[in-house]
């Protein structure tokens, strides 16, 4: 294995280990799979790999949040900013660990 595979996967754990960690509807403190965000993960891993600005980022993975229920217009401005705080903070978390490893 090269290092930029071992680099990528080592990568996709740590986005994969985050976000099990946020878990921002509960579903795995419920009892859901620990792959149940992988569509999450996705958009973080990719927007990462991809430079995409952290709005676009951000963006996507609220998209993966409607797919799952999350509707905006329902939880309010508060909770949305609020969420979005969240989504940013983990991006900024994740872009430490890059910087790490380069």
């Amino acid at each position: 294995m090269n290092h930029r595979d071992k680099y990528y996967i080592e990568l996709a754990e740590i986005v994969h280990q985050t976000v099990v960690n946020w878990d921002p509807l509960a579903l795995i403190s419920s009892g859901a799979p620990k792959d149940e965000y992988d569509s999450i993960e996705k958009r973080f891993l990719s927007g990462l790999i991809n430079l995409e600005p952290d709005e676009n980022i951000k963006n996507k993975v609220k998209k993966n949040l409607e797919y799952f229920g999350v509707d905006f217009e329902e939880i309010g401005s508060y909770k949305e900013i609020e969420l979005d705080s969240e989504i940013l903070k983990i991006l900024a978390e994740l872009k430490k660990h890059i910087a790490n490893d380069e």
